[in-house]
């Protein structure tokens, strides 16, 4: 465990501390202003100690009217909180993050919000975020193309804003491929934005830091991230771009059909772009890893001339 990693748990365990003192400072507030729910709250404290007991030694039927009296004072602590005014839970603890209760992971599994601040360490200084922020679905236009053109684009563009509506009960990948400029990357940065602002994981990497880290897990360990490899099988969504523009081997290529089908078989979701027609992909990679992308994804292609040239001629 590194020091990143530690000061990340280090800071779950502040805020769940900060959640308990505030949970405390709530429940002492409320007993000064309502002296009757203090006294409620230690009648039941003794009565339920008092149960204890009985019930331990195997006198159950004489617990029976503690347990009647209990809920009857159940019952008169809600309406005191309620005719003061007192707002549901208040008394509870309260989490930033209820799915996880503030420790960073949901049984076994790390919880999204852990995930979150995990991506935002590999982000940064990489200007991911930075270039997020110039392209998405908001700043997307149309104007780059025409005729047939624009009618394709227009159902990729519609493709990729209901796979963001329905990712959280839909399992789907997509395949976005074409000539260079045409939108590949920009529309899977569309993507990849909405769903972060929506507190999803997505791990977006090129081919080539991709295939760096495959390497390194077959070949060189000790230069291996165990939580980047890690990330590429558990994270919601895995974003490869520019698949083709690595150095392959076979061995490597093992790999990517290794992450590609266990992403499958735990329905994460995957997109991949590529400059590489499908006629290509089955030339450089081997025809399982084509078939599984072939047989499991959506597949979009983008057709029109380099955009990026066509800001050129009109700035």
């Amino acid at each position: 465990m590194d020091i990143f990693y530690k000061d990340l748990m280090a800071g779950y365990e502040r805020q769940l501390a900060e959640d308990k003192r505030e949970q405390r400072r709530r429940i002492q507030e409320i007993h000064k202003r309502i002296p009757r729910y203090k006294e409620l709250e230690d009648k039941t404290a003794d009565l339920s100690a008092e149960a204890a007991i009985m019930a331990a030694s195997g006198r159950k039927a004489e617990a029976a009217p503690l347990l009647k009296e209990l809920s009857r004072i159940s019952d008169e602590k809600k309406k005191v909180l309620s005719e003061a005014g007192v707002p549901e839970g208040y008394l509870s603890l309260q989490y930033v993050c209820p799915d996880c209760k503030d420790t960073g992971y949901k049984g076994s599994e790390k919880c999204h919000c852990l995930m979150q601040k995990i991506t935002e360490h590999y982000y940064a200084g990489s200007g991911i975020y930075d270039k997020l922020r110039s392209e998405n679905f908001e700043t997307f236009s149309f104007d780059y193309f025409s005729g047939s053109e624009l009618d394709n684009i227009k159902k990729i563009y519609a493709a990729a804003k209901e796979f963001t509506v329905t990712f959280a009960d839909t399992y789907c990948n997509m395949l976005f491929y074409g000539d260079v400029g045409c939108g590949k990357s920009f529309m899977s940065n569309c993507i990849a934005k909405e769903l972060i602002d929506k507190g999803i994981a997505v791990i977006y990497i090129s081919a080539i830091r991709l295939f760096d880290i495959l390497s390194a897990h077959r070949f060189d360990s000790r230069n291996l991230d165990d939580r980047e490899y890690e990330a590429l099988f558990e994270y919601p969504l895995l974003i490869i771009d520019d698949l083709g523009t690595e150095v392959n081997s076979s061995v490597v290529d093992s790999e990517l059909f290794n992450v590609l089908n266990e992403r499958d078989l735990k329905s994460k979701s995957t997109i991949i772009s590529t400059n590489l027609s499908l006629a290509k992909l089955k030339d450089i990679y081997s025809e399982r890893s084509v078939s599984r992308i072939l047989g499991n994804y959506e597949i979009y292609r983008f057709r029109g001339d380099d955009i990026r040239l066509k800001k050129t001629e009109v700035s």
